[in-house]
């Protein structure tokens, strides 16, 4: 006995049903880890020396989060790039040891961190100190836009893990705390901004002044939002000396994101 045309109907309905749910599974990029969080934990780690660093309550709060940002945040590969699970897991890792606070946020605005197989370009809108704006594009290594998405490139993001002195992750990531305050630019959200403002504004003001810094990117004196993403990328790779050359700066750093680097 044949089907009967309700049944031939059913059939296509449910094989057309499966077909589109294959391919989202293969198209989706952001649907995290596939690799249980002990793997997961095991890798970061072995690649982010920071963490051996933490309390066992901040290393719990640390998984959580980094959990929490791999199942909420959106990760995209541009320029062909396949983003692995390590990548986001790494990303991840970095992003979280930035909101170890005990109230802290988890990027509440930040919906995607795309990643780059290396530097991308950008268009130039804004005017130099002649008042023209370039018809060539800069390349960049990362970019933060306002809350909403996160732009690394994943070979500067591996030098980081390495040592390097420039650490695009968190520097972008400051960028989105950035955005959280309310006192300006280079204030993350803060109960009281006067220590934190006195010791910013004559460190960043000394760093204008100095030819040759020794530990603080020149970068940094472009404003005061650009400070703190190069400060803080000295409070994560550079601890030690940032702490010897700038200890009020180091000192507001630590309290902030809570835990010593030096």
């Amino acid at each position: 006995m044949g089907f009967v045309p309700e049944a031939w109907v059913a059939l296509g309905v449910a094989l057309f049903l499966i077909w589109r749910w294959s391919r989202r599974r293969r198209s989706t990029p952001d649907q995290g880890p596939e690799r249980s969080p002990l793997v997961w934990k095991d890798l970061l780690d072995d690649r982010i020396e920071l963490i051996a660093r933490l309390t066992p309550e901040q290393r719990e709060r640390f998984h959580a989060r980094v959990e929490r940002f791999l199942r909420e945040k959106r990760f995209v590969g541009c320029a062909g790039l396949e983003v692995t699970d390590e990548m986001r897991a790494l990303v991840a890792g970095m992003a979280c040891l930035m909101i170890l606070r005990p109230g802290a946020t988890l990027f509440p605005e930040l919906r995607q961190v795309l990643i780059y197989p290396g530097p991308f370009l950008v268009p130039v809108t804004e005017p130099d100190e002649f008042g023209l704006v370039s018809d060539e594009p800069e390349e960049r290594v990362g970019e933060s836009w306002q809350g909403d998405r996160v732009i690394l490139s994943w070979p500067d993001v591996e030098s980081a893990l390495d040592g390097d002195e420039v650490n695009v992750v968190v520097h972008e990531f400051a960028h989105q705390l950035d955005d959280e305050g309310d006192a300006g630019e280079g204030a993350p959200l803060l109960a009281d901004y006067s220590h934190w403002s006195q010791v910013m504004k004559t460190e960043f003001e000394r760093l204008r002044r100095h030819r040759r810094p020794p530990v603080l990117d020149p970068y940094g004196a472009e404003s005061p939002a650009e400070f703190f993403g190069v400060v803080t990328e000295a409070f994560f790779q550079r601890g030690p000396e940032l702490a010897h050359h700038h200890p009020a700066l180091y000192a507001v750093l630590r309290d902030y994101y809570g835990f010593e680097t030096a």
